[in-house]
């Protein structure tokens, strides 16, 4: 899944650039993501659906807040207009409680999740108790059900570092987002887990397995297995991704950018990078998982054939090895006296 959206007035127009690319590649991302934060008269999502693309959105971006305050009608219509028009995958907030936001005080982040952050500010500025998802539920999933959109339960509390991974506040609201996925899925609406965020290679294989017994699909973000990757987080996302995968909990990638904590807004090339790099470690747990080799065949079969380890290349020998490619083909055998002898003996 890759990720578009436009965070500043003015940058519409450059997020239509991305879409247009990220349809273009040889292999376009199987979903593409409207993050949008600004409105436009005609939001990304619309376009992607134009182009005959399977669209994803977080309806509560769309909506206005009035001193941090959600209109729940508000957020319901929003998402109802999303699915009627063909949005295929909503992401929502449901398991944000005052609970976990007390709980998550002892972390060393909070939080970090923007979507579950306004789920959060809204709750906290009123005198509601309930999560404003919660509110409008019963009314989302019928609606739901009538569309057949699926519904992604994003993680408020995912881990924003991995010394806060899977603490008694992550483990919570899995615990909360698996109760929720059986109601909603006793509905007949297909749901999908968010989860984790970052997490120690050991954690990710902790929460992997424990995620795999629950039978749903699994989107993670990420996960990042370091924190120290700043500026490469596209490398660390995709390895945290083959990582949890490899356990059987990787479904959906949200492809990571490089500018994942650089606080700058992803350029169109790091947009199609972290496709690339997510589209590799997808690759990667298929074969782990599905033992997905078709193509590795017909690449190694071209190279083996034309004895070059350069795609496309007819001709063995590259600009790289010169005169001492090691795979120049060979007439005649090597005796096993000579190769003794070339060893010393």
């Amino acid at each position: 899944m890759a990720l578009i959206g436009t965070s500043t007035p003015g940058g519409h127009a450059s997020q239509l650039q991305k879409l247009e690319a990220l349809l273009g590649l040889d292999v376009p991302p199987d979903v593409i993501s409207d993050l949008s934060i600004v409105p436009a008269a005609k939001p990304l999502w619309a376009h992607v659906l134009e182009a005959g693309h399977r669209a994803a959105t977080l309806p509560i971006y769309s909506v206005r807040r009035r001193e941090r305050r959600i209109d729940p009608e508000e957020l319901l219509a929003t998402a109802l207009q999303q699915m009627e028009a063909g949005v295929g995958l909503l992401t929502i907030h449901p398991t944000a409680s005052r609970s976990l936001v007390e709980r998550a005080q002892a972390r060393r982040v909070p939080w970090t999740s923007r979507g579950g952050g306004l789920v959060i500010d809204d709750m906290l500025a009123s005198d509601r108790d309930e999560n404003v998802y919660l509110r409008i539920l019963p009314d989302l999933v019928q609606a739901a059900a009538r569309h057949g959109t699926v519904l992604s339960l994003g993680a408020t509390f995912r881990s924003a570092n991995i010394f806060d991974a899977l603490d008694s506040t992550q483990l919570a609201e899995i615990d909360a987002q698996l109760v929720l996925a059986k109601r909603i899925t006793d509905a007949g609406v297909g749901v999908v887990i968010e989860s984790p965020g970052h997490a120690r290679p050991a954690d990710i294989r902790r929460v992997g397995v424990m995620l795999a017994a629950t039978g749903y699909p699994v989107m993670p973000l990420g996960p990042i297995p370091t924190d120290a990757a700043v500026g490469f987080d596209h490398v660390a996302a995709a390895i945290g991704a083959t990582l949890l995968g490899m356990e059987g909990a990787a479904h959906i990638l949200a492809a990571v950018t490089r500018e994942e904590h650089t606080g700058s807004v992803p350029s169109l090339s790091s947009t199609l990078e972290a496709v690339r790099a997510a589209q590799a470690a997808a690759h990667i747990i298929d074969i782990h998982r599905l033992d997905a080799t078709e193509l590795d065949e017909r690449v190694t079969a071209h190279r083996a054939e034309h004895h070059t380890c350069v795609d496309g290349k007819s001709t063995h020998g590259c600009s790289r090895c010169g005169v001492t490619c090691p795979l120049v083909p060979r007439t005649a055998a090597v005796a096993p006296e000579d190769l003794a002898g070339r060893r010393g003996g």
